[in-house]
């Protein structure tokens, strides 16, 4: 009966532990879907200032 307290307790850590996992790769995901984005407009800032500068 134990036994079945202590499987009990190790599948609900696991549970939680497999939930955190999924969240944090779905953030990861979602940044790495934003990365080009972000690239793009800091390209475009660093052209702005860089043809400010030269004029």
């Amino acid at each position: 009966m134990e036994l079945l307290v202590y499987l009990g307790i190790l599948l609900v850590i696991a549970a939680i532990i497999s939930l955190v996992l999924s969240f944090l790769g779905t953030v990861l995901v979602g940044a790495l879907r934003l990365l080009p984005v972000v690239f793009v407009a800091l390209a475009i800032a660093v052209f702005v200032r860089w043809y400010r500068d030269r004029h």
